[in-house]
């Protein structure tokens, strides 16, 4: 029998850690989408975080969001909102409903690790911590889980 983790825990993973941030450094060509992570870009406080600790710094938010973006195997698009005129990017929207999907992830994921795994002590076999990776496995939508037909006893 197969088994699909639903949207929700996907989208929730894939926003959990979204940031957002107050505005985008300018483009360097028309076909380049700025990143506020890149070197050089400006420092700008990141806004409207609701899950992930308000003092964050943007160099760890960048770690961040490039260890969702390898994890789910998406890009910023994916739960930000771009302005196809410009390309920029409004972090700070909460218009698309995957960022709110996210928000959720990001919470499970750290009852599951705060919570529950912490409970098992010391023994790693069975606590090690749980990322958006070990579901996703770098698609967008976990793969179907698919149960060894080998019983072993």
């Amino acid at each position: 029998m197969r088994h699909r983790f639903s949207a929700t825990i996907f989208w929730s993973c894939a926003l959990l850690c979204t940031g957002a941030r107050a505005s985008v450094p300018e483009q360097q060509s028309p076909n380049s989408v700025a990143s506020p992570f890149a070197a050089g870009a400006p420092q700008v406080k990141p806004v409207n975080l609701k899950v992930l600790p308000a003092d964050i710094s943007t160099a760890d938010l960048g770690r961040l969001m490039k260890g969702f973006e390898k994890d789910l195997g998406v890009t910023c698009n994916h739960c930000h909102l771009e302005d196809p005129a410009t390309r920029k990017f409004d972090y700070a929207s909460d218009e698309n409903p995957a960022k709110s999907q996210a928000r959720l992830m990001i919470t499970m994921l750290k009852d599951i690790n705060d919570k529950y795994l912490a409970q098992l002590g010391g023994d790693r076999r069975y606590a090690v911590p749980v990322t958006c990776g070990s579901c996703h496995q770098g698609q967008s939508s976990p793969p179907a889980f698919e149960p060894r037909d080998d019983h072993r006893g």
